[in-house]
């Protein structure tokens, strides 16, 4: 055994540099084999269209292509069932490596609501932003004969005026009304409880 190291050792210089090439190059060819396999290489998938689908009901496509998911958001939309898939990333028909998360975006069950603030006697400005900052997305005016310009004097939604307290959807359209410092034309009556009655005939 000693006599097989010593002529090892004993050998050219240019063979020992040989060698650590070989092995080298064998070590690396094994590491990159190995990466390939951790990593799928070459093995792309398309990840499937399940929007509008139930999250139950899309498993199995997703399955069936290797795919995992994970539920990262939900949105309200009148396009889509609730609790039906909505969007996902990466995007349908996508390339992806096996075993790679889609990301699923689902259709909540109920759409996202705020109450109404009191907004009456305070000035149109502060009434807009005070409805912005609730996220409403539809926020209109309209003018009317009051004493005061631009004063708040009531909120309209679905063609009725409505009362501070009310949940109203956020995708809905509010409309403030707003008193134009014509007092000539107002015409409004005083309710038993103390709140202010908008005569229809303005709108």
């Amino acid at each position: 055994m000693k006599s097989l190291i010593g002529k090892i050792f004993h050998l050219p210089v240019y063979i020992h540099l040989l060698a650590i090439v070989v092995v080298s190059l064998v070590a690396l060819y094994i590491v990159l084999k190995y990466l390939d396999l951790y990593t799928n290489h070459n093995q792309a998938v398309e990840v499937p269209d399940v929007r509008g689908l139930l999250i139950e009901d899309a498993i199995p496509f997703l399955e069936q292509n290797t795919l995992r998911y994970t539920i990262i958001d939900s949105i309200y939309s009148k396009d889509y069932m609730p609790g039906a898939i909505v969007e996902l990333m990466p995007e349908a028909k996508s390339k992806v490596k096996r075993n790679r998360y889609i990301y699923v975006t689902i259709n909540a069950k109920s759409e996202e609501s705020a109450t109404l603030p009191d907004l009456i006697d305070i000035s149109f400005r502060q009434a807009y932003a005070s409805l912005k900052a609730l996220r409403f997305k539809d926020v209109d005016h309209r003018y009317v004969p009051g004493e005061f310009y631009n004063l708040t004097i009531g909120v309209e939604y679905n063609g009725k005026l409505v009362e501070s307290g009310t949940r109203v959807p956020l995708s809905e359209k509010l409309t403030l009304i707003i008193s134009d410092g014509n007092s000539d034309m107002l015409e409004r009556d005083t309710i038993a409880d103390g709140t202010i009655k908008v005569d229809e005939s303005w709108f």
